[in-house]
């Protein structure tokens, strides 16, 4: 088996996203899409295959509503070569999406059906795999090595650098002695279903692995649709930089999927933004930043003095809140994974860690009730993958390929407080918000304001303008004008320093 096998040509890839706020519909339109096309109103012969975060998802919704079929029996990605043989409408699980390799590419290329792709959510594209030990906040099947095992992968021959990518070299004899070396079977099938990038130099030889999703797993689909939210400057968006693919933007609006004026980006915003209450102030607040790295130091502290004070930021805040009308069952919060307990509380000054939910959770409505959140963390993406793609940035001087961690941590930062009460579309209720780290506390805090703003606007622009005084200089100019949104809006912007339209 080899990684570079072209089966049959494939035109140019697009990415087809939908990218609309929670709450919207996304799941929604995409079942609907399936449904669609099963009443027999597809001219031609295609079928569709799901990819949901859970197993849960997979078999309690997609599974029973859409009678979709799963793999059903170890290893499942030989059980769904059947499935696709078959020309099955298929739904599994990110996880499973994950060990892709050569032979799915053949039984999707060599199906009587054309295969179209919906992600809910964008599944992993990037893996770091050089580090001691799995990690807690890793995805289960994550793969690691050490300095020592990439050194000797080099020195025996094992692996080798071609074109700018690590090739596995299945005649070494390391390769070939599975008794002794099983251990490096995991970069063997790694390389089936990733790009491997060298990272990294010591003495002439690479330090690190980068691993990328083949851009052929994609490629053998008729389309490929990504159902997610704030995926600008995301690694979606990386990931199509550096592998030229094009990426078509899209929105739903009232159950349907509407394509973007030009299929450009346009930045959207959840209802009930304006519903938010961020707690702010000496009592809430923290300088430290709360990354994992605090966690780390915090917790080998003799002292526990930061974690001293954050758990009474966390009394303050829970106190507070509780005067607001919030409860224990109504609360949740989160950190990172591996120093949740940490926090472990009895129940009588915060919640317990019943009330825990993983900082990584999305896709899950289970909390609707929940009008406190507090988000104890500070997020950033994978150090090693961010430097690579600056270092590749600036090879190619490609400043799309720059990672946005900002982005990333607002993005990771707003699916999960939209897991709360805030996400059910009639209320009105507030939802109360604490977050003790600077960065993390800003960054929802501009972005809830460059929402009000954004909304005021399109406001004006649906018409509400007209409650207000309009001088009859302005009546005469919007006369003259071809009254297109577009239009409007260029008139209300060099007119918006008028104090009617303030």
């Amino acid at each position: 088996m080899t990684n570079n096998k072209t089966f049959h040509k494939q035109p140019p890839l697009t990415f087809r996203i939908i990218d609309s706020p929670m709450g919207i519909g996304k799941s929604a339109s995409l079942m609907d899409l399936i449904r669609f096309h099963n009443r027999g109103f597809d001219p031609e012969p295609r079928r569709f295959i799901v990819f949901v975060p859970t197993i849960r998802e997979r078999d309690e919704r997609y599974g029973s509503e859409l009678d979709l079929k799963s793999p059903e029996t170890p290893p499942y990605n030989k059980s769904i070569l059947e499935l696709i043989r078959n020309g099955e409408n298929i739904v599994t699980t990110h996880s499973l999406w994950s060990i892709f390799n050569d032979e799915t590419i053949r039984a999707f290329s060599e199906s009587n059906y054309k295969y179209i792709a919906l992600f809910d959510e964008v599944p992993q594209l990037f893996r770091d795999v050089v580090g001691t030990g799995h990690k807690l906040d890793e995805p289960a099947g994550s793969i690691r090595f050490g300095p020592a095992d990439i050194k000797l992968m080099q020195q025996t021959g094992m692996v080798r650098v071609q074109d700018g990518t690590i090739r596995f070299n299945p005649e070494c004899e390391y390769a070939k002695s599975d008794k002794d070396y099983k251990v490096f079977n995991a970069i063997k099938n790694l390389s089936y279903s990733c790009t491997l990038y060298p990272f990294g130099e010591k003495d002439g030889t690479f330090t690190s692995i980068i691993a990328f999703t083949r851009p052929e797993l994609f490629a053998c689909f008729r389309e490929c649709w990504f159902y997610s939210y704030m995926t600008d400057g995301s690694m979606l968006h990386n990931y199509c930089a550096m592998n030229h693919i094009d990426m078509e933007y899209y929105h739903i609006d009232d159950g349907r999927m509407i394509r973007n004026p030009g299929g450009k980006y346009v930045e959207t915003y959840p209802r009930g933004i304006e519903n938010l209450v961020i707690l702010d102030g000496k009592p809430f607040n923290m300088d430290a930043s709360l990354s994992k790295t605090w966690y780390h130091n915090a917790s080998k502290d003799t002292s526990q003095a930061g974690l001293k004070e954050l758990k009474q930021k966390f009394r303050n805040a829970y106190e507070f809140m509780k005067a607001m009308g919030v409860r224990s069952d109504s609360f949740l919060f989160t950190t990172f994974n591996a120093y949740k307990n940490l926090l472990r509380s009895n129940g009588r000054h915060y919640p317990s860690l019943r009330r825990f939910l993983p900082c990584n959770t999305k896709a899950t409505n289970s909390y609707q009730n929940c009008t406190g959140v507090a988000y104890l963390c500070n997020r950033f993406f994978d150090v090693t993958c961010t430097k690579f793609l600056e270092q590749r940035a600036k090879a190619e001087n490609n400043p799309e390929l720059l990672f946005n961690n900002d982005n990333y941590a607002l993005s990771e930062l707003v699916q999960f407080v939209w897991r709360s009460h805030v996400r059910v579309r009639e209320a009105c209720q507030p939802v109360y918000v604490w977050i003790p780290d600077r960065r993390m506390r800003t960054l929802l805090q501009d972005f809830q304001e460059r929402a009000d703003k954004t909304l005021k606007k399109r406001a004006l622009l649906r018409g509400t303008w007209k409650s207000r005084p309009v001088t009859p200089n302005l009546k005469r100019i919007l006369a003259r004008i071809n009254r297109k949104k577009a239009d409007l809006y260029h008139a209300f912007a060099m007119l918006k320093a008028k104090r009617f339209l303030l």
